[in-house]
C-alpha cells in the first residue's frame, strides 16, 4: 500500500483524552473526520461536542471491543504516561500491557484499522554521561538499564515494532514527544522552585517541544501517511542553568549526578517535588534529539523553538491553546446535549424514510 492509497480516515478512535494534550488533539481533530470517539479512564478536561466519548481502560481487553464495534479506522494512542514520579506496576500496565491491548484490537481478521499513531517520548533514550551530542531514531538500545519508565518505553515501542511487521495494511506511526514545561508537567514544577537544587558542577542541555506543536505532529500523523518513528520536538536547547534564570528561580548545586535514587529522596526531601527517574537523569546529564527525519517526511517542523518554549511558559502562557477546563456540570450538559442532537437526527431520517414509503 502507498501512501497515496491510503484512504482519509473518516472513524478516529484516541485513547487518553482526559488530558489537556489528549483534548487538543481531539480539538484538532474532530473538524477533519466524519466520526470521532475519545475514551480515558477519566472525563476529557474539557467537553468536546463533536466527538463521542467513552469510559474504557485500555488496561482491559473491552479496548478491542471498542475498536470492532465501532469500525475504526484509526488509532490514536495517546494513553501512555511518561510524567509520573509512580514507577510502578500501574505505570507499567498503563504502558505495556495497555498497549498491547490496543494493537490485539486492531489485529483482528478483516480489521478495518489502517492507521495506528502512538505517542511516546523521548525519555526512550534515558540520557547518561557517555550520550552522543544528537540522539537520532535507530539510537534506543539495551546497553544500560535506565530508568523504569525508559524501559517500559523501550518494551512498548517493541510491541508497536512487531504490529507494524505482522500487518503491513496499518501504517504505523510513532512520535517520540520531547519534554514539556506545562502546570501538569514535574520538569515545569521542578523549574518554579524559586531555589532549585540541581547536580553538582552539571549544567545540561535540555530540549523541549510546545503542547501545541506536539498536539500539530499527532494531528498530521492521523491525517496523513507517515509510517516510521520520529523524534518531535523544538529547534536548539537551553541549558539548565538559563531555564532557571528565564523562570526567575536560583540554582543551588547541592545533588550529586551519580547517586541518582538517593538524589531524587534528597529532592523530595527539599522541595516536595518527586522527579521521575528519567526526568532526575536529565537534569543531570541532558538530553537533545535530531528532528531531521520528522522535517523530511511531514514536510513540517515544530514551531516553536525550546528557547521561545521556555520563555511562553515563564510569561504563563502556555494554556492559551489549551481550553479551560469545563466544570462538570457544563460537561454532562453538552454529553446531553449531543445525545439529544444524535436522537433527533436518527429520528428526522425515519421520518423521511417513512413519507419516502407512503
Amino acid at each position: 500500500m502507498t501512501s497515496e492509497a491510503l484512504a482519509v480516515p473518516r472513524r478516529v478512535l484516541i485513547t487518553g483524552v482526559s488530558n489537556p494534550l489528549g483534548a487538543e488533539v481531539a480539538r484538532r481533530l474532530a473538524p477533519q473526520v466524519p466520526y470521532l470517539f475519545g475514551c480515558d479512564v477519566a472525563d476529557p478536561v474539557s467537553a468536546l461536542e463533536d466527538m463521542d466519548f467513552v469510559h474504557a481502560d485500555t488496561r482491559h481487553a473491552v479496548i478491542g471491543k471498542l475498536v470492532r464495534q465501532l469500525r475504526i479506522d484509526t488509532v490514536v494512542h495517546m494513553a501512555v504516561t511518561v510524567d509520573s514520579a509512580r514507577e510502578d506496576r500501574a505505570a507499567h500496565e498503563t504502558n505495556v500491557i495497555g498497549t498491547m491491548n490496543v494493537l490485539a484490537g486492531c489485529t483482528v481478521p478483516a480489521s478495518p484499522v489502517t492507521r495506528v499513531v502512538v505517542k511516546s517520548s523521548q525519555a526512550i533514550y534515558g540520557a547518561g554521561p557517555t550520550d552522543p551530542s544528537f540522539f537520532s531514531e535507530d539510537m534506543v538500545g539495551s546497553e544500560r538499564q535506565g530508568s523504569l519508565a525508559t524501559r517500559d518505553l523501550r518494551e512498548m515501542e517493541s510491541l508497536v515494532s512487531e504490529f507494524a511487521l505482522r500487518n503491513s495494511m496499518s501504517r504505523v506511526t510513532v512520535l517520540r514527544l520531547g519534554y514539556r514545561v506545562t502546570a501538569e508537567t514535574m520538569l515545569a514544577k521542578y523549574l518554579s522552585l524559586p531555589i532549585v537544587p540541581t547536580f553538582t558542577g552539571f549544567d545540561p542541555r535540555l530540549q523541549l517541544v510546545a503542547e501545541e506543536d506536539a498536539a500539530e505532529a499527532i494531528v498530521r500523523a492521523a491525517i496523513g501517511a507517515h509510517p516510521g518513528v520520529y523524534n518531535v520536538a523544538g529547534a536548539g536547547v537551553v541549558l539548565l542553568s538559563q531555564a532557571i534564570a528565564i523562570m526567575g528561580g536560583r540554582a543551588a548545586p547541592v545533588l550529586f549526578p551519580y547517586a541518582r535514587w538517593m538524589a531524587r529522596f534528597g529532592l523530595k526531601a527539599l522541595t516536595g517535588i518527586d522527579l521521575p527517574g528519567h526526568v532526575a537523569d536529565v537534569l543531570a546529564f541532558g538530553s537533545v534529539a535530531d528532528c531531521a527525519r520528522l522535517t523530511a517526511e511531514f514536510g513540517w517542523s515544530p514551531a516553536y523553538p525550546t528557547r521561545a518554549v521556555m520563555d511562553a511558559f515563564a510569561r504563563g502562557k502556555e494554556a492559551e491553546v489549551i481550553e479551560a477546563p469545563s466544570p462538570p456540570q457544563e460537561y454532562e450538559l453538552q454529553v446531553y446535549l449531543q445525545r439529544r442532537r444524535r436522537q433527533e437526527h436518527i429520528g428526522h431520517r425515519g421520518g423521511k424514510a417513512l413519507m419516502g414509503r407512503q
